[in-house]
């Protein structure tokens, strides 16, 4: 067992000195593609350049390539955190330590986070140490609960102090904090709707102050255009069945595409949004109600909505230090009935694709080679992460509270083996 580590750990490091010098070949693990090759039981990865050449149960091999044996482990892709903060909050607490919202009562919907997030966020490490390798990092509501919160963006997790970022895939909206009420709420969101429109077709009109429904800061608009355009999703935050039959109703009278976050209520109404074509981003863990809006919570709601044919999202925890356990809510999931498969693509290759990134979140030939080595089953908490790489670069593993065990638990140890342990 010892010698078998030692082998994996070597090869592992061989992949990272490689990565860019030689094509490699990832031979003998149990390969979860997340694409329409499935699951090969015994199967080889090879990674050039940072993406994925070809896999399969019989790939043939360029000369020159390394091959690392990986009998014994399974690969799957790098997992995606959606609707996470991560980057953006160290400690919830403090202005210091936390930016996820405009604080400026004129910009909403143009808040890019982009600018808010910290690549050297110590979050960022306890994501990767769960095979997290990507996030769709949204914005939460403005200090005056603002109809929008503002642009999302995807960040790759990878040890950079300049990662890459796809920013402005789409505009988010906290339909849960509206403080004017429904009955106001979306009237307003139709009307700010039909001004994006006027200030699409000419964006003269808002120099002039033509545009006067709300008071719209001229980023806001644009940030907007893309969404009524059908370009880019609306991501709104919603619980109740009844709120979300109004959202799609809304969607489809203005032609925007609209992806549900949280929908504790969704399997309510699981037929009606799998009718739209509306995908939805759940935490499988939501089982009781937190407000009204959530009476009808139940640990059934991915399984129905699954059933019902809906395009299935599973987001872990809200916190940023909850990134790295969406593997665990997607097991959640899969205890209550959503296939294996199903459930690794909603934590990869269906993110990747709602939010316009097509080239991530599935083991494909083209697609980044964004891998993670396990121990065996990814949705066991047993199962050990043994390797990580995004763009086909090894990840360290190591997060700020490793380095403050191997600090100071010698030291403790020490001082308790002096003492008696006392």
């Amino acid at each position: 067992m010892i010698d078998r580590a030692i082998v994996l750990v070597v090869g592992i490091a061989s992949l990272a000195a490689s990565a860019v010098a030689e094509p490699v070949a990832l031979r003998g693990a149990r390969i979860m593609t997340a694409d329409k090759a499935g699951t090969i039981e015994s199967g080889t990865v090879l990674i050039d350049k940072g993406r994925i050449v070809s896999v399969g149960a019989d790939v043939r091999l360029p000369a020159g390539t390394q091959v690392v044996d990986m009998t014994g482990m399974t690969i799957t892709p790098g997992f995606i955190a959606t609707d996470s903060v991560i980057g953006m909050v160290e400690i919830s607490g403090g202005s210091d330590a936390a930016e996820t919202s405009s604080r400026s009562g004129r910009i909403s919907a143009g808040y890019d986070v982009q600018y808010a997030i910290n690549p050297l966020s110590t979050t960022i490490p306890v994501a990767r140490k769960g095979g997290v390798t990507r996030a769709i990092v949204m914005p939460n509501p403005g200090a005056d609960n603002a109809t929008f919160s503002g642009q999302a963006a995807i960040l790759s997790l990878q040890e950079s102090l300049q990662p890459e970022i796809i920013p402005h895939v789409g505009v988010v909206w906290d339909m849960r904090t509206g403080a004017y009420g429904r009955g106001a709420t979306f009237v307003q969101f139709r009307s700010d709707l039909a001004d994006v429109r006027r200030y699409a077709k000419d964006p003269k009109l808002f120099a002039k102050g033509e545009i006067v429904s709300r008071q719209w800061s001229e980023p806001d608009l644009a940030a907007l255009v893309p969404v009524i355009r059908g370009e880019k999703p609306i991501t709104v935050r919603v619980d109740r069945a009844s709120d979300i039959l109004t959202l799609i109703d809304i969607a489809s009278a203005e032609k925007i595409k609209l992806v549900l976050v949280g929908a504790a209520e969704g399997w309510v109404v699981a037929n009606q949004i799998a009718r739209a074509g509306i995908p939805v981003a759940i935490d499988p863990s939501d089982n009781l109600p937190g407000d009204f809006d959530e009476i009808g919570a139940t640990s059934d709601n991915a399984a129905k909505l699954h059933a019902a044919g809906v395009r299935l999202i599973i987001r872990g925890g809200a916190a940023a230090h909850d990134a790295g356990k969406v593997r665990f809510f997607a097991g959640m999931a899969t205890a209550r009935g959503v296939p294996a498969e199903d459930a690794l693509k909603a934590i990869t290759a269906t993110p990747a694709m709602i939010w316009g990134a097509s080239d991530l979140g599935s083991i494909a030939a083209g697609k980044r080679a964004d891998v993670a080595i396990w121990s065996g089953d990814p949705f066991e908490p047993a199962t050990e992460l043994r390797g990580l790489y995004i763009g086909g670069q090894e990840q360290s593993l190591l997060s700020r509270q490793d380095s403050l065990e191997a600090r100071y638990i010698p030291a403790a140890q020490r001082s308790a083996a002096r003492t008696g342990g006392e």
